[in-house]
């Protein structure tokens, strides 16, 4: 093989691969966050950036009710409620301006105790 076809075929070989970071960056806006209770994932909020879209599930059958929330910068927080039960989800479909910084979280709704709620997780509307 000569220099210059290897030289062709290098940049080739880069160009498909920035390509590619390009589509996984694109992917990884979707992002999750999930609540445990009694060292069991019990409840996921699901957030789709490209359309706004919140999926709230309820994975554990353990009686509570589960609920997401939300919040862009400069508004105010939101609540979003799964009462329907174990294995169940219930999808919210939101209309945010494109670019916006937004969190949300998940929490497990527990009787007699303070709700056990994930960590904030943060993106960017799309």
């Amino acid at each position: 093989m000569s220099v210059r076809m290897f030289c062709r075929a290098a940049v080739a070989v880069t160009a498909v691969g920035v390509l590619s970071l390009f589509e996984i960056g694109t992917a990884s806006a979707t992002g999750k966050a999930s609540a445990w209770y009694l060292g069991h994932e019990a409840a996921r909020v699901n957030y789709w950036s490209s359309t706004d879209d919140f999926r709230l599930s309820d994975i554990s059958c353990d009686g509570n009710s589960v609920y997401a929330q939300y919040q862009r910068a400069g508004a105010s927080r939101r609540t979003l409620s799964n009462t329907r039960g174990c294995h169940t989800h219930t999808d919210f479909n939101r209309s945010f301006t494109n670019g916006q910084t937004i969190k949300y979280r998940v929490c497990v709704k527990v009787a007699l105790e303070p709700d056990n709620c994930s960590a904030w997780k943060w993106d960017t509307t799309g």
